[in-house]
């Protein structure tokens, strides 16, 4: 998220160098980010509505940077930021999905590593994966993380932060003689807000400030780490955050759409090493474009070029040239298919160039309610002749796909992207479209509380009002899905797909998986190829499951082979090789296979994985261990209730060993827990094939209504 743009227009690609100061030789080097969190929600920066007392006592040792902000409200591009020192029009990456950094441009991480550093990162979100060039220059990336249901938003593929700073911890134990580069990444406060206990019941109000309070536990354990091990007082500590969360402040409640400061200002806390500077505060706006220039000004190492300037340069008094903070963000224009967004602050005055701009003084207006654009100011003046030349450089769509690729695209129906289309004149401005935001929030609210037909009919109200917006066209998709009409939600996934970017890679690997869950292998083939030229290495594990339909085993264990060794830690892999091996006879292994996953999530403390429990029940009852099977596809039910499969098969086991009542009461359980046509219609199947042919007829006239 944000910033960083020059003193003058044009030393916004350039940067400006900050005075050497003290570098303390290789020092050790740790940046905190806790994701979306608003530094006006921090005790330390004046709220009162949370109590934060880890953070609080380590802003006693640290530098606190009271206009800190960010160079784009989303999580990847900004974090992309932070650790190259560049702007995303530099790094190339400007939304969460879609977009790879540049190679040419260098991380923190290689830039250390390169000095003899030892490096490590571990991340709580999916959208952090070390495929995204986020990994590249660690020593360890531990982004360990998978959907362990299907249809899971990027949102909720995510750990908790606790473990994840255990893996970090883990790592930095085994760290000796060598200088060493933590980065830890905490998802704790973004959504879904679901604070663990204590901090639910303290927080019943505030959910995400509950979220922010068991942020803060995490924090403390970690620095308690660092001192335990003797690392705290020689090192650079940053904690930060890359974006802040509208809720609700100007229509928005969450991030990415709008530029205004409640999603652009964010903490920034820098402990110094030996504490230097202790309890000082620092007025003037910085940006996290500035974390790679400290950093290499701190240690010594010399930096890679980057917009930014050291974070120490306003500690040693010399008066600084003045220079204005720009953000971006491109989400309604990629997403919604509304006007793109950037906007320069120089700490007194904010301006956002929409399609029509506006203006606030910071100092008078905190919160951003007087817009100053009418009257014409200077400060506005100055600064939108300021934007239009730093936009001439900063504006640039993603890259066109090669031309092999576009042919196929184009023989798939997906002839050009439309929200991402480069001529962006006349769309309409984000701050307009408050009501449709609002109306996609209730229509989400509808497919969480399981309405999938109220959910659809919303949402299809909503893609009429809104046809470009592909996060709408998401939604239907889910509803149908939830609804059981999964023809329509492979047709609204498609209308997602040709409204994304081209590199948006997972929306075409969804539409293979629910085109094979339909049997239509040779569509699902088709994208999964789409999304495996396009870079996306999980289409390994869905060509996999899509010659396991077709029967082709040999191409099967091939995929397989290839997803387990470019993924080696991921279960999903695991969970194939379960129904490999049973199509191979090979039940002793498949078990085995089965037994491994459910020691690995013990192990990781992984969250449970969809279908893990029901593998192995499957497996079992086919050795004929009919109570142990039970027992499993019991635990599957207990924890994914919703898992259509697992119903259908433990009804089958009780088909199987004669127990009518248990029968009928299972395939209950599933028209109850999924109530939609194709559960009923699964249901009869199931009964016609024990040859309880009333009750199966029972079942079809009940689907048919």
């Amino acid at each position: 998220m944000g910033r960083a743009v020059v003193v003058l227009v044009v030393s916004f690609l350039a940067g400006c160098a900050g005075p050497a100061a003290r570098p303390a030789s290789k020092a050790p080097v740790f940046i905190i980010s806790v994701d979306t969190l608003r530094a006006d929600h921090l005790p330390a920066y004046g709220y009162a509505g949370v109590e934060t007392p880890h953070l609080d006592a380590f802003r006693k040792d640290a530098v606190l940077f009271s206009e800190a902000w960010s160079p784009v409200p989303l999580t990847l591009p900004s974090h992309t930021t932070l650790l190259t020192g560049r702007q995303p029009a530099e790094h190339g990456v400007r939304d969460n999905v879609g977009y790879r950094r540049r190679p040419a441009v260098e991380t923190l991480a290689q830039t250390l590593r390169n000095a003899g550093y030892a490096t490590g990162g571990a991340v709580s979100s999916i959208v952090l994966a070390g495929e995204s060039g986020m990994g590249d220059g660690f020593d360890l990336y531990d982004d360990q993380i998978e959907a362990n249901a299907p249809n899971l938003s990027l949102g909720r593929v995510q750990r908790d932060g606790g473990a994840t700073a255990t893996r970090l911890s883990t790592w930095l134990s085994t760290q000796a003689g060598r200088p060493v580069f933590g980065f830890l990444h905490l998802y704790e406060p973004h959504t879904p807000y679901e604070p663990p206990e204590p901090f639910r019941s303290r927080y019943p109000g505030s959910p995400y400030d509950g979220e922010i309070a068991a942020a803060d536990a995490v924090v403390g354990d970690f620095l308690s780490f660092l001192k335990a091990k003797g690392l705290y007082d020689p090192a650079l500590i940053l904690v930060l955050s890359d974006h802040g969360e509208g809720l609700g402040d100007h229509g928005e409640d969450e991030h990415g759409v709008t530029l205004y400061r409640e999603a652009l200002h964010v903490p920034l806390l820098v402990k110094l090493p030996a504490s230097r500077h202790a309890g000082a505060a620092v007025t003037e706006p910085v940006g996290l474009v500035d974390v790679v220039a400290t950093v290499a000004e701190v240690t010594g190492v010399a930096s890679p070029a980057g917009s930014g300037r050291s974070l120490t340069s306003s500690l040693d008094g010399s008066p600084l040239p003045s220079r204005r903070i720009y953000s971006e963000t491109l989400f309604p224009r990629l997403h919604y298919g509304w006007s793109d967004l950037a906007s320069l602050t120089d700490g007194r005055h904010h301006y956002i160039e929409a399609p029509r701009p506006e203006l606030y003084d910071l100092a008078a207006d905190r919160h951003e309610k007087q817009d100053l654009s009418a009257g014409l100011p200077g400060p506005f003046r100055a600064m939108r002749i300021e934007m239009a030349q730093v936009r001439s450089k900063v504006i640039e769509m993603p890259a066109a796909v090669d031309p092999e690729q576009a042919a196929k695209l184009a023989s798939l129906g997906y002839i050009g992207s439309t929200a991402a289309a480069a001529d962006a004149t006349g769309l309409p401005d984000p701050k307009d479209k408050v009501a449709s935001l609002r109306a996609m929030k209730e229509a989400f609210s509808l497919l969480k509380d399981d309405r999938a037909a109220d959910a659809a009919r919303a949402f299809q109200r909503l893609v009429e009002l809104e046809p470009k917006m592909a996060d709408g066209w998401s939604g239907l998709s889910q509803a149908y899905r939830k609804a059981g009409d999964l023809d329509r939600s492979l047709t609204a996934l498609k209308e997602v797909a040709r409204l994304s970017p081209a590199g948006s890679t997972e929306h075409f690997l969804g539409i293979a998986n629910l085109a094979l869950e339909i049997g239509r292998t040779r569509e699902a083939r088709d994208h999964a190829e789409l999304a495996l030229r396009a870079g996306n290495s999980l289409a390994h594990e869905t060509l996999a499951l899509i010659a396991l339909a077709e029967r082709n085993l040999p191409e099967a264990a091939a995929e397989l082979t290839e997803a387990r060794r470019l993924h080696p830690s991921r279960r999903f892999p695991r969970l194939i090789a379960v129904r490999l091996l049973v199509r191979q006879g090979r039940l002793a292994e498949a078990l085995g296979e089965a037994d491994e996953i459910l020691a690995l999530s013990a192990r990781e403390a992984l969250a449970p994985l969809m279908a893990q429990h029901q593998l192995r029940a499957d497996v079992l009852a086919r050795l004929g261990r009919v109570d142990e099977a039970e027992a499993e596809f019991q635990e599957e039910l207990r924890l994914f209730p919703e898992n259509a499969e697992a119903h259908r098969n433990l009804a089958v086991l009780f088909a199987t060993t004669g127990r009518r009542d248990k029968l009928l009461a299972a395939l209950e359980d599933l028209v109850r827990t999924a109530p939609r046509p194709a559960s009923f219609r699964m249901a009869a199947e199931v009964l016609d094939a024990a040859g309880e042919r009333s009750a199966a007829a029972s079942f079809r006239r009940r689907a048919a209504s």
